[in-house]
């Protein structure tokens, strides 16, 4: 397998060859593959900053997916659907925070990462919240059948 190093320097005009298993960064796997393409396994980006704002607009674009689907849920209590909705939100909201802390935290300054862990923990708690609102209401509804039938 060859190892490529792309520089931006124009007076460099020539492939480096390098081990990139060395090179410590962030790393990504791109997911498309098109014809006619060189095909690309991993890339690794070196630069701090970079990798730090790379990470914190996927992460900031997942936060604003879990507010999302919480103002879906709160505009449709009534709705069956909504429930299967807070359950996977959670999960969703979970998975990121174990992400935060297992992948991204070496990347991540240390007031972002505390900051966006604790709105995660907020919108945890909130599904939680809406999660046993909805439980407890089937259970109402369940217990009000129950009496009218006998």
């Amino acid at each position: 397998m060859n190892n490529y190093y792309i520089s931006k320097d124009k007076t460099k005009k020539e492939t480096m060859y390098l081990e990139y298993d060395k090179i410590d960064g962030y790393q990504i796997k791109p997911k498309t593959k098109k014809e006619d393409q060189i095909k690309v396994s991993k890339i690794i980006f070196a630069n701090k900053e970079l990798s730090e704002k790379l990470i914190r607009r996927k992460i900031d674009s997942k936060l604003l997916y879990l507010l999302k689907q919480i103002k879906f849920i709160e505009e449709n209590p009534d709705d069956d659907s909504s429930d299967g909705v807070a359950s996977k939100t959670l999960m969703e909201a979970e998975k990121l925070r174990m992400q935060i802390i297992n992948n991204y935290v070496k990347y991540l300054g240390h007031t972002y990462e505390s900051l966006t862990l604790k709105k995660i923990e907020i919108i945890i708690e909130q599904l939680k919240y809406k999660i046993y609102l909805q439980q407890e209401q089937e259970l109402y509804q369940q217990e009000q059948k129950s009496k009218r039938s006998r």
